[in-house]
């Protein structure tokens, strides 16, 4: 029998209590094999919500159509399912590698992962995902509760271990001006009330980021950060405010000599009134900073009014030299305003910004920053495109694209041009020629050449690149995927760099991977000419190695079939799986030149999480029916890559479908 709620009040000590025993449990194997017995024995209005008019034991049920086989892998994966208790996932994964790096060869390794989720009625949905070994050692390890409903209307999220520091509702809500958060290995808990419209969080542990591609790990910085908020919504207002700390923190883990450590505290106080299609909202930060002979302060404010495809927002910000969210670098020594516009169509789509900009330190350092692109559809198969970046600010950069989409009986071609002039000192010209191949299958091969000429300091060179990208199901239980891409110069400067990976699909529970991992030469991501983005030192370099993996992965799935991930009774569910990927070219597609990002954690309905793969790649097996939410965190990205909007991907979730919600992450301030 289901327990009786505990009255109001009574939550908060077992929580603190038993935390742990809920996690630890998750990783017993008899535990979750014994859910059919034990959970199975709960009444169903114990384990979740019933429609009306529908037998709370009665799940969904696929109509069977007289003379339609079945589909022989559901065949198989349905044999020894069991449906009984509450749904879980319980994924194994032991791999073995080798390792090459700037020449230097490492023995073989061996690692492991493991990833475990439970949605429960009571507690909510417990999950965790670990990984460790290989050759530096080390590993991840993040515990997570979502969704714990309290018998007062509290809504809890708790999370343990690698994590992000949690951000309130109105700081994610696309201010023009954006404040940094904070990857840690510590814990976080959030507290939302929806009655009430209360949202509260707080936060504690070691700063860091994290290292490696497929066999990453959690590596360390000096010091300790700390945070909490709360937010008041009530009608159309929302008040917030949040505080961060960090004490005897560094960036770097490797201190120079006779470098002090940094002690910061930043305070932030935001408000925002919504009403219609009209918002508007104010923030408010201060810093006392060890290193900083004063507490620099920074005042913003954002204003948009949407009508129908029309969007114009515009702001004021003034951020006072050396501001910084609790050590972590912003946008300062900046005051100005912007106005931007957008507007969509089926066959249009444009927007634009315009900023004026001062130097706070400098009086007389003023200038001006220009974005803006535009998309139309000429038919249906035909499609341009053309953006600017334009900064008169603190040196001259601007760069420009135009494009053209062709759909074809091969498939579809895109040509692009781009145009790049930054700092007085580089300049570069690059044509590329992009196509995916309509192969008539379930096939999928796209491939990019590119050619150009850059100038850098006076001296120029020439520049070619070629790109190719494939994903083969060979077979039902095979398949091939993988990336190839390679640029080199006249000067004898060469880059390339390979992902390929396979997956053989050996049983229900069983499959069989192998990647490989090639990088060759060094190669610089742009630094943004925006001057409100994140500031970013230099570019990310990536050094010459590789990396040769062999994965063994069991995974089962128990649980009655009536209850998908979100899912109520008798509606059955879908599949949804998806990637992460550089869009460096901002035209949200991935083309073959665009690898994907490993190690990014995907958000379903900010309840259910999964870790993207080496190339990117996240899957939710089973999904209820209906309208989702796919999101992910800014915090879990390598700089200066950011997520291209707010709004995440919504889905919309048939019986038995099969659907893909992919992020193209840009570079902050790029166009």
């Amino acid at each position: 029998m289901g327990k009786e709620p505990l009255p109001a009040g009574a939550y908060f000590f077992p929580i603190r209590r038993r935390a742990s025993g809920w996690f630890f449990s998750l990783g017993l194997a008899s535990v979750f094999a014994a859910q059919g017995q034990t959970l199975g024995s709960l009444p169903a209005a114990a384990v979740q919500a019933t429609a009306p008019g529908v037998s709370p034991q009665t799940g969904y049920q696929d109509r069977i159509i007289s003379g339609l086989p079945a589909v022989a892998d559901d065949v198989d994966i349905a044999k020894d399912y069991n449906a009984d208790g509450w749904v879980r996932l319980l994924r194994f994964e032991t791999r073995l590698s080798r390792n090459a790096y700037n020449g230097q060869s490492s023995d073989l390794t061996s690692s492991a992962s493991l990833y475990g989720l439970i949605d429960t009625p009571n507690y909510g949905t417990l999950s965790f995902d670990a990984q460790g070994g290989g050759s530096t050692g080390g590993g991840l390890l993040t515990l997570r509760q979502r969704g714990f409903q309290m018998a007062c209307g509290w809504i809890v999220n708790n999370e343990l271990g690698v994590i992000s520091s949690p951000s309130l509702a109105i700081n994610r809500s696309g201010s023009r001006i954006a404040v940094p958060g904070q990857l840690m290995q510590g814990i976080s808990t959030e507290w939302l009330n929806s009655g009430d419209g209360l949202q509260l969080q707080g936060s504690l542990g070691s700063p860091g980021r994290i290292d490696g591609g497929i066999n990453a790990r959690f590596e360390r910085l000096p010091g300790t950060v700390s945070s909490a908020g709360a937010e008041l919504s009530r009608g159309p207002w929302s008040l917030a405010t949040r505080v961060a700390n960090s004490k005897n923190s560094a960036l770097s883990p490797e201190l120079a000599p006779g470098a002090a450590l940094q002690n910061a505290t930043s305070v932030q106080f935001s408000a925002q009134h919504e009403l219609g299609g009209t918002s508007v909202q104010a923030h408010a930060i201060t810093t006392s900073d060890s290193l900083l002979s004063s507490n620099p302060a920074g005042l913003w404010v954002d204003a948009e009014s949407r009508s129908g495809s029309r969007a114009t927002g515009g702001g004021l910000f003034w951020l006072e030299p050396g501001l910084s969210w609790a050590g972590i670098p912003m946008a300062n020594d900046l005051s100005g305003g912007y106005l931007r516009h957008s507007w969509q169509t089926r066959q249009w789509s444009a927007e634009g910004t315009v900023d004026l900009l001062r130097s706070i330190a400098r009086p007389t350092g003023t200038g001006v920053f220009l974005t803006g692109n535009a998309r139309w559809r000429f038919s249906n198969r035909i499609s341009f495109g053309m953006g600017v970046s334009v900064r008169r600010f603190d040196g001259n950069a601007w760069r420009s694209f135009a494009e053209v989409r062709v759909q074809n009986d091969w498939g579809s071609t895109s040509v692009r041009s781009e145009l790049t002039h930054e700092a007085d000192q580089s300049r570069q010209r690059k044509l590329t020629v992009d196509h995916d191949w309509n192969l008539n299958s379930d096939w999928s091969l796209a491939t990019s050449l590119t050619a150009g000429r850059n100038i850098f300091d006076g001296r120029a060179q020439t520049t070619w690149g070629t790109a190719a990208s494939i994903n083969a199901p060979v077979t039902s239980l095979l398949v091939v995927r993988g990336n190839f891409s390679a640029d080199g110069a006249d000067s004898g400067s060469s880059r390339s760099a390979i992902n390929a990976g396979l997956s053989w699909r050996l049983s229900p529970n069983w499959n069989l991977d192998g990647n490989y991992i090639l990088n060759r030469g060094r190669s610089e991501i742009p630094v943004s000419i925006d001057p409100l983005a994140t500031p970013f030192q230099n570019g990310a370099i990536r050094s010459s190695g590789s990396s040769l993996f062999v994965t063994l992965r069991w995974e089962t799935r128990a649980g009655s079939s009536s209850q998908p991930l979100g899912g109520l009774a008798a509606q059955g569910g879908g599949r949804v799986a998806g990637t992460v990927y550089f869009d460096a070219n901002r035209n949200a597609r991935q083309d073959a030149g665009e690898a994907g990002v490993p190690n990014v954690t995907v958000y379903l309905d900010s309840r259910f999480t999964a870790r993207t793969d080496s190339q990117g790649n996240y899957e939710f097996p089973y999904v209820g029916t209906g309208p989702r939410l796919l999101a992910l965190q800014n915090e879990t990205l390598p700089l200066p890559w950011v997520t291209a909007g707010d709004s995440g991907v919504r889905l919309n979730i048939e019986v038995r479908s099969d659907q893909r919600g992919d992020f193209g992450v840009i570079r902050e301030g790029s166009n």
